[in-house]
C-alpha cells in the first residue's frame, strides 16, 4: 500500500504498524505499580486493567533513558521500550528493586504493533481473538491501540488485523507521524536530551503524581527555567524533503537549528518535518528557512 493511503487509512478507519524495533519487559509482583511509578514519568497508578500509558524513564539527572508504553495486562505491567535500550533500562530499574514485590521478566517474548485510527478500537478486538492482549493509545490524536501477541500468535493476529486494518510500513508511520508531531527515539530525540527538549512534557509526564527518579530536574526546568533547544514541527515550501541535519535558519540565514527527520505529508501536499531549534526561535508560527524555501513552525498536530 503506498503511503498517501496508509495515511488516509489511519485517518478515515485503521492502519496497523508493526514495531520490530520494540521490545517488551513484563513486570510481576504485588509492588509492580507502585515500584515501576517510582522510576517513569507517567502514572501507573491510574493505569487501567486492559489499558495503555505513554511515558519516559529518566535517569536521575533528568535526561531520558528511553520512551515507554505501559500496558496493565493481569498480574503484569508490561513494558514496551526500544529493543536497543532494553539491556541498559532493565539494569537502571534492577538497582532500584530492593524490598520491593516485583520481579521484572524476560524480555522480547511478545511481538508489538500499533493501529492508528478511528476504528482501532475493533482492530484491537479482532486482534484479541487471534491470542493478541493490548489497550486503546492514542499517540496521534485520530484514535489508536497497542497490540500484543506471542510470536507463536504471529499469523493468526495478522490476519485477524488484516481483516479490519489496512497493512502499513515504516514509511506510511513516518508521513504519519511527521503530520501529527510525533517524534520518534533514536532518530529526533536520545539519551542526551531532556523531556521538555524533545516537547514530550505534556504528552508523557505526569506534574502532579508522586516522586520518581530524576523527578527534582524535570520539575525544576517546567517551573523555574527552559531549555536551550526544543523539538518543533516544520511545513515546508514546495520541494525536495530534506535530509536529516539539514540547517534551519532565520530569515537573515543565521542557523538557529536543524532537521532530525521529514517526509512528504499526502495530507498537506508539502514536506514536513520535526527540527531541534534553539528555544528563543522555538515559537508556533515562526517563520523560518531551509536554504531558499520557507519552513513554519506548525502547532501540533499538522
Amino acid at each position: 500500500m503506498d503511503v498517501a493511503s496508509q495515511v488516509h487509512a489511519a485517518r478515515t478507519a485503521a492502519l496497523y504498524v508493526p514495531a520490530p524495533s520494540l521490545a517488551v519487559l513484563p513486570v510481576r509482583g504485588a509492588d509492580r505499580r507502585t515500584w515501576l511509578n517510582g522510576l517513569v514519568t507517567c502514572d501507573v497508578t491510574k493505569l487501567e486493567q486492559g489499558g495503555a500509558s505513554y511515558g519516559l524513564a529518566v535517569a536521575q539527572k533528568g535526561r531520558i533513558l528511553a520512551d515507554l508504553v505501559l500496558v496493565a495486562e493481569g498480574d503484569r505491567v508490561l513494558v514496551v521500550a526500544p529493543a536497543s535500550e532494553m539491556d541498559a533500562l532493565r539494569a537502571a530499574f534492577d538497582r532500584y528493586l530492593v524490598m520491593e514485590d516485583a520481579e521484572m521478566g524476560d524480555a522480547g517474548e511478545l511481538s508489538v504493533g500499533f493501529v492508528h485510527g478511528p476504528m482501532s478500537a475493533a482492530a484491537l478486538e479482532a486482534a484479541r481473538t487471534g491470542g493478541a492482549v493490548g489497550g486503546l493509545f492514542d499517540v496521534t490524536g485520530l484514535g489508536g491501540a497497542i497490540v500484543l501477541w506471542p510470536k507463536v500468535a504471529e499469523a493468526a493476529v495478522r490476519d485477524k488485523l488484516a481483516a479490519v486494518a489496512a497493512m502499513g510500513d515504516d514509511a506510511g508511520w513516518d508521513a504519519l507521524r511527521l503530520e501529527r508531531g510525533i517524534p520518534r527515539f533514536g532518530v529526533d530525540f536520545d539519551g542526551t536530551m531532556y523531556p521538555q527538549e524533545a516537547s514530550l512534557e505534556k504528552r508523557a509526564v505526569s506534574f502532579d503524581k508522586g516522586c520518581y527518579l530524576g523527578q527534582e530536574v524535570v520539575c525544576m526546568l517546567e517551573m523555574r527555567g527552559h531549555v536551550k533547544r526544543k523539538l518543533v514541527s516544520l511545513v515546508l515550501g514546495a520541494g525536495e524533503v530534506p535530509a536529516k541535519g539539514a540547517s534551519v535558519t532565520t530569515a537573515a540565514g543565521d542557523v538557529v537549528g536543524e532537521v532530525t527527520s521529514a517526509a512528504l505529508s499526502p495530507t498537506l501536499g508539502a514536506p514536513v518535518a520535526l527540527a531541534m531549534i534553539k528555544y528563543a526561535h522555538a515559537k508556533t508560527g515562526e517563520e523560518l528557512a531551509l536554504g531558499p524555501r520557507a519552513a513554519t513552525i506548525a502547532e501540533r498536530p499538522a
